[in-house]
């Protein structure tokens, strides 16, 4: 037999949600030693219903559920920054680029993390550019810029420090990416529990690779590192 639900009970379903969701976020948020006002953490969980509501029309993520966006992107997103700002000193001066930003992911959450912190994200696919732009105007994100093109044939504006997350392979990425680093600046190349190896670069002063956790998944992140030469 079919049972009918009622809005109330749609309604009812999306709060105890939510709520859940409210709960892991503020437990990652304490493991990550990040402190946010309560209208920075509200906003986290409208960007994740955002997130949702646009994935059932169009293929934004894998991730169809509040719960699932802010544990897989929204902490992701945190644990990386933490991990940055802790490791490499990068993340709370300057301004930020995200390029092949997706949906916005690393650098909307940030973004909402640091709202003195300017972040443009780069990303070359329509929809997902509208879906940027959307949470810009929604959700009084203002320091979020969203530019639409290719990180290869857009003209850098160089930042202090460059995200560039599942956009190529690490040896080409390098190369764009350093680009869009100002001399001094830092380019972040995330991985799995393995760093990238993108090889080496005329322009590149140091290089690191860190391992780092995300609160509540047991296999741990990486990222390759480098920074630009003052030259």
């Amino acid at each position: 037999f079919h049972v009918e639900r009622s809005d109330s009970d749609i309604s009812q379903n999306g709060n105890d949600e939510r709520a859940k969701a409210a709960e892991s976020l503020a437990s990652a948020l304490s493991a990550l030693e990040i402190e946010l006002e309560d209208a920075e953490q509200q906003r986290l969980l409208d960007l994740a219903e955002m997130v949702v509501d646009w994935g059932r029309s169009t293929n934004l993520t894998g991730h169809q559920t509040v719960g699932g966006v802010i544990r897989h992107l929204v902490v992701d997103a945190l644990a990386l920054l933490a991990a940055i700002d802790g490791e490499i000193g990068a993340g709370r001066e300057g301004g930020l680029i995200d390029l092949g930003s997706g949906a916005g992911f690393p650098g909307i959450p940030i973004a909402i993390a640091r709202p003195a912190l300017s972040v443009v994200l780069v990303d070359s696919r329509e929809r997902r550019h509208h879906f940027q732009r959307a949470v810009r105007r929604q959700l009084s994100v203002a320091n979020i810029e969203p530019r639409i093109g290719r990180i290869e044939t857009l003209p850098p504006s160089p930042a202090g420090l460059v995200i560039a997350q599942a956009v190529a392979p690490p040896p080409r990425v390098l190369g764009w990416g350093i680009e869009w680093a100002e001399p001094g600046g830092f380019l972040v190349i995330p991985g799995g529990g393995e760093a990238p190896d993108p090889g080496s670069h005329p322009e590149v002063a140091e290089q690191g690779q860190i391992a780092y956790a995300v609160p509540n998944h047991s296999a741990l992140r990486s990222f390759w590192w480098c920074r630009r030469s003052n030259r």
